[in-house]
C-alpha cells in the first residue's frame, strides 16, 4: 500500500505521540486505575492518524492493552465480521514470540477507521459476538493472528484457549533463544518443543501422571485439565516441570520487588515455593535473560497503517469486487490462506454482519453435525438448488461460484433471497436439521439409530442429500418417522461404500438429481442402485455391498490381505473389504448402547471438527500395537512355520491385520490409560457382558478362546499357535461385525441375494 508522506513526517509523528519510554511507566498504562493520566493516554487513540496521515506507531504494550481492554478507550480496536478466529499453529506462536524476545520487527498492522454504530466484535473474545459499537473504532484488517498470539504472553491473556510457556530448564532449540511451549484446551499437556503433537504414548503418560490414581481427576475433561493451575506442558517422565512458567505470569511477577531484584534466593522461592532445591546457576541466567528480553519488549514499538477511507459500493453486482473482500482475500494469501468455505462465510458476513451471530448461535442445533463454515457452505448449495434457477444447477462450491451468485441468493432484509431464508433463526435449513436429528438419533436398546457421539463423523455431502430431501418434502404429508429406517440405511451405506472425498461429492450431485425427482418416500434403494451402477468407464461411484460370507475360518497359514479379501468377499469386492476393516469409527455404532450410556450429552457434547484428543474415548487395539507393530520389540523365534514367519514379518500384512476393525474397540479413555498394554486375560477372564459391550460375539466360544490365546501375559513373544489365533480372532470378529451391519440394518432390502 502506498504511503503518501515522507519518512521524516512519519518519524516526527511518532515522536509527537509522547508515549512513555520508561518500562515502569508503560506498566502503569496497563493498569485499570482509571486515573486522569491513564484516561489521557487512552484518549490519544482518537488522534492516532492526525492530518490525514496513514502511518503511525504504538508501543507494543500499549497496543495490546488497547486490544484487550476496549472499555478503557474512547476509540476502540475491533474485529470486523469478515475476520476468522485464531487459527495459528503452536510453531507459529513460538516463532513470533522468539522474534519479539530478540527485539526483531514483526511487521505492521492494517487498520480501517469505522464510526460508532458499525457492527464488529471484540479482538480477544473466544466466542466472538458481532454487535454495534457504541464508540468509534479501528477495525483490525491484518494482524489478527499476530495480535492474538502476542496477547498470550501478556497479563491480559486470561480466558484464552491457548497458553504460552517458557522452560527455564532447557536451552532454546533450532535457533530459538528460549525454549517456548504451547498448551491448548484440546492439548492440555501441550505440543512438543518443535510445535508438533506429542505422541499418543506421551499424551497417555502425561494424563496418567496428572491423574495420579485419583478417580475424580481421571473423570475431568481436557478443558478442566487445561484450566487447572497445576497443569504444565509434558516433559519425558514428568521431570523438571517446576521450571515451566506461563509467560503472562512471569510478566506479572516481573513488576514485583522480587522480579526486579532477580536475586537467586528470590527467584528460587518464586519458581519452587514448596521445594528445597538449590537453583542451578545456568537456570538463573536464563531467568535473568528472559527478564531482560521482556524489559526490552516494553520499549518496542509496532507500526500501524490506516486503510484509506473508501465510499461504500452500494450498487456492486459481484461481491468479489467489494473493496474489503478483495483486500481481505489478498491479505490472507500471505498468511494462513482462506479455504473456500472460510471465504464464503467471510463474504456473507461482509454483506450481512448478523450472519455471524446467527450461525454460531445455531451451533447448539447443528454443531454435532457440521462446523459453522460447513453449515454455511451447505446453506449456499441448497439455496442454489432451491432457487429454481436452471442455469445454476448444482454448483461447484468454489470462490468463482460464490462471487457470481452470492448477492442474488442473499438478498436484503426486506427482500431476502434463498440463502438468507435458509440461515435465519427459524430458517428452512435449521428446521430440516432438527428433523434430521430427531429422525436418525439412536433411541436405546436394539434400535438401529445413529448415536450422537457418531454425528461428527458423518459426511457433509451425504447430509446435504438428506437435508435436500427433507426441504423438498417439508410441505408434503410425509411421515418422516415411517421413513426413518430407509434414511439410516442410506447413512450407514455411505459410511462403508464411499470411495473418497472427491467421489463422495460427485455422488452427492447424482443423488441430488434422484432426490429432486422424488416426492414422498425417501428413495434409498433407488439411490443405492444409481450410485453402485457402473458408469460409462465401467466403474461405479460407490462400492456395492455383498451378502455376508459363509466361508469357514480354518486356515493354517497366515494370510496376505488380498488372500483374506478374496476368501471372504470375493476378488471384485477388494475395496469394500478394505473400506470396512479400516472404518473403525463404525464401532461407535456397533457399541452404541454402551457409548450412549457411558458418554451421554450430560457428560460429553460431540462437535463437528472436534480434536480427536478432546473426546472421552479411545479406539483401542484389543491386541496392543506394541505386541505386533515393530519387529524389533518382539520375539519371533517361536514361529517355526517359515511361510507364516515370512508373511508376518511383512510390515503391510502384519499391520493390515493389527489395524483392522476386528482388532479395535471403543473404550473409555481413562480406563484405557489404566489398562495400558495389559493382556486381555486380565479383563476378559470369562464370558460376561464385557464381550458384548465391546462388540465381541458373546455366542462364539471358539473366538473367545482365540482372543485369550492371542493375548498372553508376555505380549512380545510369538509362536505359530498365537499367530494363527490372532488371525482367527480378528477375521472372525470382522465377519461378525459385517454380518451385524448387513442384517441389523436390513440391507437385504437393497441387495439382491442378500
Amino acid at each position: 500500500m502506498a504511503v503518501t508522506h515522507s519518512p521524516q513526517t512519519y518519524l516526527t509523528h511518532i515522536n509527537n505521540l509522547s508515549y512513555p519510554h520508561n518500562p515502569m511507566d508503560v506498566k502503569a498504562n496497563m493498569t485499570a486505575n482509571g486515573s486522569a493520566e491513564t484516561q489521557g493516554i487512552h484518549s490519544k487513540m482518537n488522534k492516532l492518524f492526525p492530518e490525514n496521515q496513514t502511518v503511525a506507531a504504538l508501543p507494543i504494550t500499549e497496543y495490546l492493552d488497547w486490544a484487550a481492554h476496549p472499555d478503557r478507550y474512547s476509540t476502540i480496536l475491533a474485529m470486523p465480521p469478515i475476520q476468522r478466529g485464531f487459527v495459528w499453529k503452536p510453531k507459529q506462536i513460538q516463532d513470533l514470540w522468539d522474534s519479539l524476545l530478540r527485539n526483531m520487527p514483526i511487521g505492521s498492522l492494517l487498520l480501517k477507521a469505522s464510526g460508532a454504530g458499525v457492527k464488529s466484535g471484540k479482538v480477544t473474545s473466544g466466542a466472538r459476538i458481532i454487535e454495534e459499537n457504541s464508540k468509534p473504532s479501528f477495525h483490525l484488517m491484518d494482524g489478527q493472528q499476530r495480535t492474538l498470539a502476542m496477547l498470550l504472553g501478556f497479563p491480559c491473556a486470561n480466558g484464552a484457549q491457548h497458553k504460552l510457556w517458557v522452560d527455564f530448564s532447557e536451552p532454546g532449540k533450532n535457533g530459538s533463544i528460549f525454549q517456548l511451549r504451547v498448551t491448548t484446551a484440546a492439548q492440555p499437556f501441550g505440543y512438543a518443543a518443535d510445535g508438533g503433537r506429542l505422541s499418543l504414548h506421551e499424551r497417555r503418560e502425561a494424563r496418567i501422571h496428572w491423574d495420579n490414581d485419583d478417580k475424580a481427576k481421571a473423570e475431568k475433561s481436557h478443558l478442566e485439565v487445561f484450566n487447572d493451575a497445576m497443569t504444565r506442558p509434558w516433559k519425558a517422565g514428568g521431570k523438571r516441570q517446576e521450571y515451566l512458567v506461563e509467560v503472562n505470569k512471569f510478566w506479572e511477577w516481573l513488576d514485583t520487588d522480587g522480579g526486579s531484584e532477580m536475586q537467586k534466593e528470590v527467584v528460587q522461592k518464586w519458581l519452587m515455593p514448596n521445594q528445597e532445591i538449590d537453583l542451578d546457576d545456568l537456570i538463573l541466567e536464563r531467568v535473568k535473560s528472559f527478564r531482560l528480553a521482556l524489559t526490552r519488549l516494553r520499549t518496542q514499538w509496532i507500526a500501524v497503517i490506516k486503510i484509506p477511507d473508501i465510499e461504500k459500493q452500494a450498487d456492486i453486482e459481484d461481491p468479489s469486487h467489494d473493496y474489503l473482500t478483495i483486500l481481505f482475500d489478498r491479505i490472507s494469501s500471505n498468511g494462513t490462506r482462506l479455504s473456500p468455505d472460510d471465504l464464503l462465510f467471510s463474504m456473507i458476513k461482509q454483506s450481512w454482519p448478523e450472519a455471524h451471530n446467527i450461525v454460531y448461535a445455531l451451533q447448539k442445533e447443528v454443531g454435532s453435525l457440521m462446523k459453522p463454515t460447513d453449515f454455511v457452505m451447505t446453506a449456499f448449495r441448497l439455496a442454489v438448488l432451491q432457487s429454481g434457477n436452471a442455469k445454476l444447477g448444482d454448483p461447484e462450491l468454489n470462490a468463482k461460484t460464490f462471487h457470481r451468485h452470492l448477492s442474488e441468493l442473499l438478498g436484503i432484509d426486506d427482500s431476502p433471497g434463498c440463502l438468507r431464508k435458509m440461515i435465519g433463526n427459524e430458517g428452512i435449513l435449521v428446521k430440516a436439521f432438527k428433523s434430521l436429528v430427531e429422525m436418525i438419533e439412536y433411541r436405546g436398546g436394539q434400535d438401529i439409530g445413529i448415536p450422537k457421539i457418531m454425528f461428527p463423523f458423518m459426511n457433509d455431502s451425504m447430509l446435504q442429500v438428506i437435508l435436500y430431501w427433507l426441504i423438498c418434502n417439508r410441505e408434503n404429508s410425509v411421515s418422516f418417522k415411517d421413513l426413518r429406517e430407509e434414511v439410516i440405511r442410506f447413512i450407514l451405506f455411505w459410511f462403508v461404500c464411499s470411495k473418497d472425498t472427491a467421489s463422495a461429492y460427485k455422488a452427492s450431485r447424482v443423488a441430488m438429481e434422484v432426490v429432486r425427482g422424488e416426492t414422498g418416500c425417501f428413495p434409498g434403494k433407488k439411490l443405492y442402485q444409481t450410485l453402485t451402477a457402473q458408469q460409462d468407464k465401467g466403474d461405479s461411484l460407490f462400492l456395492p455391498l455383498v451378502a455376508p460370507s459363509q466361508n469357514v475360518l480354518d486356515s493354517k497359514q497366515f494370510r496376505k490381505q488380498d488372500e483374506r479379501t478374496s476368501y471372504f468377499f470375493g476378488d471384485i469386492h477388494f475395496l469394500l473389504y478394505a473400506n470396512f476393516v479400516s472404518n473403525k469409527k463404525l464401532l461407535l455404532w456397533f457399541q452404541r448402547q454402551w457409548a450412549v450410556k457411558k458418554f451421554g450429552e450430560e457428560k460429553f457434547v460431540p462437535m463437528a471438527g472436534q480434536d480427536e484428543d478432546n473426546v472421552p474415548y479411545d479406539f483401542d487395539h484389543l491386541i496392543p500395537q506394541s505386541n505386533w507393530s515393530s519387529l524389533f520389540s518382539m520375539d519371533r523365534n517361536g514361529i517355526k512355520n517359515q511361510g507364516n514367519r515370512k508373511e508376518f514379518e511383512n510390515l503391510y500384512y502384519r499391520r493390515a491385520l493389527g489395524n483392522s476393525i476386528g482388532n479395535y474397540r471403543v473404550m473409555d479413555s481413562s480406563e484405557n490409560r489404566s489398562r495400558g498394554d495389559s493382556s486381555l486375560r486380565v479383563e476378559l477372564v470369562e464370558p460376561s457382558d464385557t464381550w458384548e459391550v465391546y462388540a465381541i460375539n458373546p455366542a462364539d466360544k471358539i473366538e473367545r478362546e482365540k482372543w485369550l490365546l492371542a493375548s498372553p501375559e508376555e505380549g512380545w513373544r510369538w509362536d505359530d499357535d498365537r499367530l494363527l489365533a490372532f488371525q482367527y480372532a480378528v477375521e472372525s470378529r470382522v465377519l461378525y461385525l459385517y454380518n451385524r451391519y448387513f442384517e441389523e440394518v436390513m440391507f437385504s432390502k437393497w441387495v439382491s441375494g442378500g
